[in-house]
């Protein structure tokens, strides 16, 4: 069997070979071990474990250790899927799934933060907060309106400016990395904000991510409001049974 792999990071080539075969149902439930798809793709055991991370964290596969991968329930689909209980950037999603990722209609500016998005950053008084909105692009496409409010320090908005910072996250980690947030999702229907913002026709039902992203010591660093056109974003979530 010949596996023809593209350029990007070997990990990705991988991934998108694994993830060409279930499309083309030559897994049905289970994937080989990680031996035999190494053996069979030419790389080493540890590229096709992350590999099969990737996977995992988009919801189509389901790992169990000891006896072995199974592939989920796919769909044929041209949205970005992705597995929700996994925490990164929109443009590590954005670019793991083949397409450019892109931002427009930026802007910044330090504001003091309403007393609620203040407590969300755990202060009962105003905090000055670095406010930026964006519409992030998948080859040019908008998928999602954000904005973030970020604990503001000395210059940080000089950098934001002067600096062209792909993704948030990047940025942020350069003054308190994030290691996990707190995330409650909810329907809405865009009014005339969001539909400008995100260049809608008419309103759409789109998915609100309300998220305090949180240090490794449990401090609030930034709050964020993210609008997702659904149609073009599917969340995955895989559960699993606890007795």
């Amino acid at each position: 069997m010949s596996i023809k792999l593209t350029n990007r990071t070997l990990s990705s080539k991988v991934k998108e070979a694994i993830f060409d075969m279930i499309k083309n149902s030559e897994f049905m439930s289970k994937l080989p071990s990680e031996q035999e798809l190494a053996s069979l793709l030419g790389v080493s055991r540890n590229t096709v474990r992350e590999a099969i991370k990737t996977l995992e964290n988009e919801g189509l596969v389901i790992s169990r250790h000891g006896i072995g991968t199974f592939v989920t329930l796919y769909k044929s689909t041209q949205n970005i899927r992705y597995n929700i209980a996994a925490l990164d950037s929109t443009t590590k999603i954005i670019a793991e799934h083949g397409y450019v990722p892109g931002t427009k209609s930026i802007h910044m500016d330090t504001r003091m933060a309403s007393l609620d998005i203040s407590q969300k950053l755990g202060s009962d008084e105003p905090v000055e907060v670095l406010y930026i909105e964006r519409v992030r692009t998948a080859d040019n496409t908008s998928i999602v309106y954000v904005e973030d409010y970020i604990r503001h320090t000395d210059e940080m908005l000089n950098d934001f400016s002067n600096n062209n910072y792909a993704s948030l996250f990047n940025f942020v980690n350069n003054y308190v990395p994030v290691s996990f947030s707190n995330c409650s999702i909810h329907a809405v229907l865009s009014n005339e904000k969001l539909m400008d913002k995100l260049s809608l026709t008419e309103p759409k039902a789109l998915l609100l991510l309300q998220q305090i992203h949180y240090s490794a010591k449990g401090i609030p660093v930034f709050y964020s409001d993210s609008y997702f056109i659904t149609d073009k974003l599917e969340f995955n979530l895989i559960r699993r049974y606890t007795k």
